[in-house]
């Protein structure tokens, strides 16, 4: 009998422990804090390989960075992995902390995705996103965060993974307008640029500024560029804004460089981060092949 209730006792104990909520990982991603002396901080940066990945291989792969990692890693990291046999392997790497609250993550991503201080944008987001919670905004540090990628983050990646010279940046909203700027103040660095969303109202249109200036000192771009918006945001805010930068690119006939629009109907500026993830992976890196599914099936008679 006492054998018996120590048994009982034992499974009880052993069912309790089967039950206890373990914490939730991305299945073969890695994530690194990069000591950074230019933020004065860390910078968390999450990593996703392809499958086949072997760090001992000679093959090198492209890569994608994908900024606003809060949100944005989870879903490329996945999606990648879902379209491997649509894409060329390439390796994501995500920028930006995922460990903390939504208006903790607003409050650090602001400042540093913003080349200029624009004292209406900050007093707007603060009122709108943050609720007017009485905090701060003060715009203006993306010199400085868009120098601690280059020159910290970058290397960390290229110095511990097969990475080869063909760069991407992409971002979503905040971060696309922080894309959009690298791909006209440092030509040539990335190859491939996401500006989704992006909020080129920003400072008087100042991005559409910077594209006809651009221009006019007769650099050049190349590459691809794409570009979307969704229709439930607003047809001037964001619809309009993309669809203009869009054109002025394609207008400009840069040799090399390839610039797809794209308006995701029915999407709001929130649910679009869903549906583009794979448009612009198949975009960047998709390979020849049938994508169709079901030919050969009795059904599809």
């Amino acid at each position: 009998m006492k054998k018996l209730f120590v048994l009982l006792v034992a499974l009880a104990t052993f069912s309790a422990l089967a039950q206890s909520p373990q914490p939730a990982t991305l299945f073969g991603a890695e994530a690194y804090d990069v000591p950074s002396k230019i933020m004065k901080s860390n910078i968390r940066v999450s990593v996703s390989v392809p499958m086949g990945y072997d760090a001992k291989s000679d093959k090198k792969y492209p890569v994608l960075y994908v900024l606003d990692a809060f949100y944005s890693f989870p879903l490329m990291h996945e999606m990648h992995k879902m379209m491997a046999g649509e894409i060329e392997p390439a390796i994501i790497v995500g920028i930006g902390d995922d460990r903390m609250s939504l208006p903790e993550w607003i409050i650090s991503r602001y400042p540093v995705l913003n080349f200029d201080n624009v004292a209406y944008e900050d007093s707007f987001h603060v009122a709108n996103l943050l609720r007017g919670a009485p905090v701060k905004l003060h715009s203006g540090d993306g010199a400085q965060y868009y120098n601690a990628i280059k020159t910290e983050v970058i290397p960390f990646i290229e110095a511990n993974y097969k990475t080869s010279d063909d760069r991407g940046l992409t971002g979503h909203s905040l971060s696309s307008l922080f894309a959009s700027h690298v791909m006209f103040k440092d030509p040539g660095y990335f190859s491939k640029i996401g500006i989704n969303s992006a909020p080129l109202f920003v400072n008087d249109d100042e991005t559409m500024r910077l594209e006809k200036a651009f221009f006019a000192s007769k650099k050049k771009l190349s590459g691809k560029v794409f570009i979307s918006a969704s229709s439930l945001e607003g047809k001037n805010l964001f619809e309009k804004r993309a669809l203009n930068l869009a054109n002025a690119l394609k207008s400009r006939n840069y040799p090399g460089l390839n610039v797809t629009h794209h308006v995701f109907q029915d999407e709001s500026h929130v649910s679009e981060i869903g549906a583009l993830t794979g448009k612009i992976l198949y975009y960047f890196y998709g390979l020849p092949v049938d994508r169709s599914l079901g030919k050969g099936h009795k059904a599809d008679k």
